[in-house]
């Protein structure tokens, strides 16, 4: 699923541009296909209800597929596990952290929030994340 509701502002307010959803729509569901033909640059997963740990975990669902190690971000280095338990799939008072999340995710050489390790992580391709890379 692409991410809707919110995010694509959440998104916008980083300074990134949400390729997929409106904001104030709700998620929807995305083929591979459509993710390719789009190649972003930057792609963060944060499934609704898991934290990095579990989205790690279920990493496979996406990298099986046959065009995953062809996409931009993927060859870039610029695949993220966010905590979407925490931040990303609930609105509230976390909406500003989750805001500064993606600050750090698009421009990390501009925004350190110290959200790094703790709501967010660079996915390395490992099975399981590790130490170095998730505090």
């Amino acid at each position: 699923m692409s991410t809707g509701n919110w995010v694509p502002e959440l998104v916008d307010c980083a300074g990134g541009v949400h390729l997929f959803e409106e904001a104030g729509k709700h998620s929807g569901y995305l083929e591979m296909e459509a993710l390719a033909a789009a190649d972003p640059d930057v792609i963060a997963v944060m499934p609704c209800g898991f934290d990095i740990e579990r989205s790690w975990r279920e990493m496979p669902a996406l990298t099986s597929h046959p065009g995953w190690s062809r996409l931009s971000a993927v060859r870039n280095g610029r695949v993220v596990m966010a905590d979407g338990n925490q931040y990303f799939n609930r609105p509230g008072p976390r909406v500003v952290e989750s805001a500064e999340i993606l600050a750090e995710i698009l421009h990390p050489e501009r925004c350190d929030f110290g959200h790094r390790g703790r709501g967010w992580t660079r996915w390395t391709g490992d099975v399981r994340p590790r130490a170095d890379v998730v505090a």
